[in-house]
């Protein structure tokens, strides 16, 4: 008995610390699982099987997709979805989960850049949509098909992109036109799956139309802020800090119109390693040491700012043909485009992990 007594207050202790590690262990885990979902890719060109298995194996679990409408449907009624069924369940079979971005109009539909503007052409891109969320949202038709493929359904869905400039608007930017286009859209989405969520086409802070105008202008449209559920804006700038200006611009207006509850992601950012002089280029180390800078401060701010995901954009460079235009868009990849890796891509994959940022949360408000 004696001896019982003496180990008493260790086995107690043993107890406790036993009771501890699972907890600890899950809250790791979760940290984990919410880091790899936060900071995620999209690119020019797909992912090739090689990157994907690369990448999926160093933790990446999210992409950014442009669906586009005109290569799936180049023929009216004929819908060409092979080549997104292979890459959906590529991403899927390694846990990666994909976000859609819509966008492009086929000839037949549009005899302009941007969305539809016909009543032919809105009916036929509702069509389209409807059929996309069938076939890759909760329940959709690729998961039916592939029982055996681990069930990654499309949950968010992107309604154009960067629409407060002219080339993907299709003319000049008009927040009118493109709430109108959003609330066709969004019905679309949720009337085909209701659990599916609606992201706002990207803002860029200084497109033609500057972010500090173009979003208090959608919110004054009637209805905008119910036709959806995340908040989109682009992270390009000459300097990680900008970050701080971009996100005191949105999150203003969404102050303004009781909008702060949904959650910002930025589903563009990036800087290149070349073409030309720009303030978005800089040298291979420069651009692992912004990624680095910006990641930093988006960890440390990301509870104030409600900050979702980031996107890097692209994640491979793109080749240039020879005698054709160059620009630094063609550069901002964290692989070169004869397949290295550069430095920036090994800084992106420690923020799959748990690591701490560098910043204090105070330097969110300067």
């Amino acid at each position: 008995m004696p001896a019982v007594r003496r180990l008493a207050p260790h086995f107690a202790a043993l107890l406790v610390l036993l009771a501890i590690l699972p907890a600890s262990a899950g809250a790791a885990s979760a940290s984990r699982e919410q880091r790899q979902e936060m900071f995620g890719l999209g690119g020019w060109a797909w992912p090739s099987s090689g990157e994907i298995a690369a990448l999926s194996g160093k933790g990446l679990r999210s992409w950014r997709v442009t669906m586009s409408w005109a290569d799936i449907e180049p023929h009216r009624g004929q819908r060409l979805w092979a080549g997104w069924d292979r890459l959906v369940q590529e991403l899927a079979s390694r846990h990666v989960q994909v976000i859609f971005t819509l966008t492009a109009c086929p000839r037949w539909a549009c005899d302009h850049g941007g969305p539809p503007r016909s009543e032919l052409g809105r009916s036929a891109w509702v069509d389209f949509v409807r059929a996309a969320v069938r076939r890759y949202g909760v329940g959709g038709a690729l998961w039916r098909e592939h029982p055996g493929l681990p069930a990654k359904p499309v949950v968010h869905w992107q309604v154009l992109n960067e629409v407060n400039g002219p080339d993907q608007w299709g003319g000049p930017p008009s927040a009118a036109g493109y709430a109108g286009f959003l609330k066709l859209t969004a019905s679309a989405i949720r009337g085909t799956d209701p659990n599916a969520k609606v992201v706002l086409a990207g803002l860029g802070e200084k497109m033609p139309v500057w972010l500090r105008d173009y979003l208090p202008a959608l919110y004054r449209q009637p209805g905008f802020a119910a036709d959806f559920d995340v908040m989109a804006v682009e992270g390009y700038a000459p300097r990680p800090r900008d970050l701080r200006r971009i996100f005191r611009t949105t999150r203003r207006s969404m102050r303004r119109y009781g909008d702060l509850a949904k959650p910002v992601w930025i589903t563009e950012m990036s800087w290149s390693t070349g073409g030309g002089t720009h303030p978005f280029v800089t040298s291979e180390r420069g651009q692992a040491r912004r990624l680095r800078d910006a990641y930093d401060l988006l960890l440390a701010c990301h509870r104030r700012w409600n900050l979702g995901r980031v996107y890097w954009f692209s994640h491979r460079d793109q080749r240039v043909p020879a005698g054709s235009g160059d620009y630094w868009g063609n550069h901002n990849g964290l692989i070169a485009a004869d397949g290295r890796w550069k430095p920036a891509m090994r800084a992106f994959l420690h923020y799959l992990r748990v690591r701490a940022p560098r910043v204090r949360a105070a330097s969110c408000r300067r």
